[in-house]
C-alpha cells in the first residue's frame, strides 16, 4: 500500500492523513466540536443523498483479491457497492440473501482508503467514534474498525489492527472491542473485553461507540462507559527476534473501516434464519477528535510477575525442557498418551490425520528425526511437543538447533493445550532451515496467566522435507 496525502499538524504529536476537503468546518448545532481536550477534526454526517466518494470507498467481492477467500474469516458474503447507500441521515449497508458469484449473501463495506493505496483519511491517534443502530440475528456481523495505512511493521497483524466495534447479532445485549498485534499471522496476538448493555438495551438501539487512542494507551467506550483499556502490545519482525520501538505498532497512521459480515469463523459459523435478512446496520455519523499534543514519552509496561508460579516451574538446571536429548519421545501421539504427560515432560511426535498430517520420530545421538510422510495442510499437520510450564509476566528465551532434508521453513510457539483453549502465548518464530545444522534463538514474554500445561511446539507441516531438531532449551531472561 501508497502512503499519500501526508498532512503535519503543526504543534501536534501526530498525524493526520486526509483530502484537504475533509477538513471541513465544525459550525453547526448538531456536531460537538470539542469534548473536553478532545477537538473535532473529522467527520462524516451522513446527510447527503450518496455516500461522499471524497472519504470513502467501496471493497467489493470475497476478498480473494487480496488472496483473503472469505475476507480471511470464512464469510459468506459478496460485498457490493449496490448494498450501500445514504438515507434520512444514516449510512445504510444492508445485508440481503441472494447468490452473486457463488457466495449465497450481498453486503456492503466501506473504508477512508482505496485499493490503489490512495489515503483518503487516517489518524495517529485521536478519539474515533460513531452512532450506530445494528442489526441482530444468528450468524450478523457488524463491525465498525481500523486498519494501518501501511505495512512498515510487517503483515497482518504485525502492522496492527483495531476493533472499534464488532457485534455477534446473535447476542444482541453485548459488543466487543479488540487490538490485534505481534507477528504475521498465524503468530499474532490479541486482547480485548466485552460491553454488557444495561437492561432493556442492546444494538438494536442507537449508541456511541468509541476508542481513544493515545500514545501507549488503547480504551473503548459504549456511550461514554470506558470497558476496556490497555497499553500492553507489541510488534515484531518475522523472524521473531526484532521488536520494534513501544507503541509500535500503535503509533502509524490507520484508516477507519464500516461492513457487515455474514458467517464466518467470528461466531462460529452461523449462519442467518430466513427471517432475520434481509438486515441493515444504521450509521449516524462517525467522527475523529485531536488533542493539541500527546505525550510521547512511553514505554512499554512489563505485566506483574507470577512469583509462586515461576517457582514451582522452575528447574535447577534454568532449563525447562527437561529432556533436550528426546530420551522419552512419544511416538503414537496424544492419543495414546499417559494421562501423567504433562507433568511428566514427555516429547509427543503428533500427526494429526484431521489436516492429513503423516510422520513418525527417530531419535539417534540426542537429536530427533522427524520423518514426514504427509505434509498436511496446515503447519501443525505435524508437530513436535512437549508441555511446560510457562509463568506471566516472565521472559523467556527458545534456543535450538535445526536442520531439514531441502531448504524449507518450520514454525515454533509456546502455545496453551485444550484446558486453556488453546491460548496462543508467543509469537510464531518461524526460522528457515537447510541442510546443516543451524542455531536458533527467539525471545517472547508471557503476558496471559500462568500456565503449567503450555506446549512448546515445533510445527513441520506444509513440507515433505523431514526436520532434524537438538540441543533445545528454554530459559528465563530480560526483554
Amino acid at each position: 500500500m501508497r502512503k499519500s496525502n501526508l498532512l503535519k499538524l503543526t504543534g501536534a504529536a501526530f498525524l493526520i492523513f486526509a483530502a484537504s476537503s475533509n477538513l471541513i468546518s465544525c459550525a453547526t448545532n448538531k456536531v460537538q466540536s470539542e469534548k473536553g481536550p478532545w477537538k473535532l477534526v473529522w467527520q462524516d454526517e451522513f446527510n447527503g443523498n450518496k455516500l461522499d466518494l471524497t472519504k470513502w470507498d467501496y471493497q467489493t467481492g470475497t476478498g480473494s483479491q487480496y488472496g483473503l477467500n472469505g475476507w480471511g474469516n470464512d464469510e459468506l458474503e459478496y460485498y457490493t457497492p449496490e448494498n450501500v447507500s445514504v438515507k434520512k441521515g444514516n449510512l445504510v449497508i444492508e445485508a440481503r440473501k441472494e447468490n452473486k458469484n457463488g457466495m449465497p449473501y450481498t453486503s456492503g463495506r466501506i473504508r477512508t482508503m482505496k485499493d490503489d493505496g490512495t489515503v483518503l483519511y487516517g489518524t495517529t491517534f485521536g478519539r474515533i467514534e460513531a452512532r450506530m443502530m445494528l442489526p441482530e440475528g444468528s450468524g450478523i456481523w457488524p463491525a465498525f474498525w481500523m486498519l494501518p495505512a501501511s505495512t512498515k511493521y510487517g503483515v497482518w497483524a504485525s502492522s496492527g489492527e483495531i476493533d472499534i466495534m464488532e457485534a455477534k447479532g446473535r447476542l444482541p445485549n453485548r459488543t466487543y472491542g479488540t487490538v490485534h498485534f505481534g507477528q504475521p499471522w498465524p503468530g499474532n496476538k490479541y486482547t480485548g473485553n466485552m460491553y454488557k448493555f444495561p437492561e432493556d438495551e442492546d444494538i438494536t438501539d442507537y449508541h456511541v461507540y468509541a476508542l481513544e487512542w493515545e500514545p501507549g494507551s488503547l480504551k473503548w467506550f459504549v456511550d461514554d462507559n470506558l470497558f476496556y483499556e490497555t497499553s500492553n502490545w507489541y510488534a515484531m519482525d518475522d523472524s521473531g527476534e526484532k521488536v520494534w520501538d513501544y507503541p509500535a505498532p500503535y503509533d502509524e497512521p490507520f484508516y477507519i473501516l464500516f461492513d457487515l459480515a455474514i458467517g464466518g469463523a467470528y461466531d462460529e459459523y452461523r449462519k442467518p434464519s430466513d427471517s432475520d435478512v434481509p438486515c441493515q446496520m444504521l450509521v449516524d455519523w462517525v467522527r475523529v477528535y485531536q488533542k493539541d499534543s500527546y505525550n510521547m514519552n512511553v514505554t512499554r509496561p512489563i505485566p506483574e510477575r507470577d512469583d509462586k508460579a515461576i517457582e514451582s516451574y522452575a528447574h535447577e538446571d534454568g532449563n525447562y525442557i527437561l529432556d533436550s536429548g528426546f530420551e522419552t519421545i512419544n511416538k503414537e501421539g496424544l492419543k495414546d498418551a499417559p494421562a501423567e504427560r504433562f507433568t511428566s515432560h514427555m516429547w509427543y511426535c503428533l500427526a494429526l490425520r484431521d489436516f492429513n498430517g503423516d510422520a513418525d520420530a527417530f531419535v539417534e545421538n540426542k537429536e530427533c528425526h522427524v520423518n514426514i510422510k504427509n505434509a498436511g495442510t496446515e503447519n501443525y499437520s505435524i508437530q513436535l511437543v512437549q508441555n511446560l510450564g510457562i509463568a506471566k509476566g516472565f521472559t523467556y528465551v527458545i534456543e535450538f538447533d535445526a536442520k531439514a532434508e531441502t531448504e524449507r521453513s518450520i514454525a515454533v510457539k509456546i502455545s496453551g493445550d485444550e484446558d486453556s483453549s488453546w491460548a496462543v502465548h508467543s509469537s510464531e518464530y518461524h526460522p528457515s532451515l537447510d541442510s546443516d545444522y543451524k542455531h536458533f534463538k527467539y525471545r517472547f514474554t508471557m503476558e496471559n496467566d500462568s500456565d503449567a500445561t503450555a506446549r512448546l511446539e515445533f510445527n513441520c507441516g506444509l513440507s515433505d522435507a523431514d526436520v532434524w531438531i537438538k540441543n533445545v532449551s528454554i530459559k528465563t531472561a530480560e526483554f
